[in-house]
């Protein structure tokens, strides 16, 4: 069975779709077959991240309702990563548990990562409901890491355990953390309340990159940072870099 995991935030901005874009793509080249759900409905931008927007066809909500099947709606982005783009609009008759259903459509891969809408809404209670794990994405500021907090503590009230939760902080500056512009780390995780899975080092040219339709550079620190995190997702222990 695919293991599946939400990437959440509580506020929109912090880097999150880029993080789910980015870890698919890591570890789909350390050799897993990887399905990426954009659940950001009305706002997901993966198919834009991953340079295949010309390429869509459908949406996961066709598959849920029927309009297509579960083949018809995946967009192929390499030989073990593939994309179910999110709808434009959000219908009607979508359930509360239709990523639930959706996900247990395609088994037969090794991990879906569940990209949810930042926020606490009912998205977020979607996603939840079908995910094994979670992971929270926040910036080293006080309003983000406050919104991280509540988006956890709203996924706990539907099943997802605490021992279950990690925070990624994405776009850590040292330097301002040093100068108490940013929070440091260990304040981020006292405020959040979840466990450290990872530290994203801010990597300016990281949003240019679907614009320009050039490969990540696999030296960079940001990719690599990426490459660190889908190792410890995997079990292996690999020390804190800051």
């Amino acid at each position: 069975m695919a293991e599946k995991i939400m990437i959440a935030s509580g506020k929109g901005g912090v880097g999150k779709s880029t993080f789910a874009a980015f870890l698919g793509m890591r570890a789909a080249k350390n050799g897993s077959k990887v399905l990426l759900i954009d659940a950001d409905t009305g706002l997901g931008a993966l198919d834009i991240l991953l340079g295949v927007s010309d390429r869509v066809m459908n949406t996961w909500t066709d598959v849920v309702l029927g309009h297509c099947d579960r083949e018809n709606a995946l967009v192929n982005v390499s030989d073990s990563l593939f994309l179910l783009p999110s709808p434009s609009y959000y219908p009607d008759d979508i359930s509360d548990d239709s990523i639930k259903t959706l996900t247990g459509l395609y088994e037969d891969f090794d991990l879906i990562i569940i990209d949810a809408s930042a926020g606490i809404d009912s998205n977020l209670a979607m996603c939840a409901k079908a995910c094994d794990r979670a992971v929270f994405v926040a910036t080293a500021d006080e309003v983000s890491v406050k919104c991280a907090c509540a988006a956890a503590g709203e996924a706990e009230k539907y099943g997802v355990d605490r021992d279950d939760m990690r925070l990624v902080i994405n776009r850590f500056v040292k330097k301002k953390a040093v100068k108490s512009k940013l929070l440091n780390v260990d304040g981020v995780i006292d405020k959040s309340g979840v466990m450290l899975l990872g530290i994203l080092p801010e990597d300016k040219k990281i949003p240019f990159l679907s614009v320009t339709g050039t490969q990540p550079d696999e030296k960079s620190p940001f990719v690599k940072a990426v490459g660190r995190i889908n190792d410890r997702i995997n079990g292996k222990y690999i020390p804190l870099k800051i």
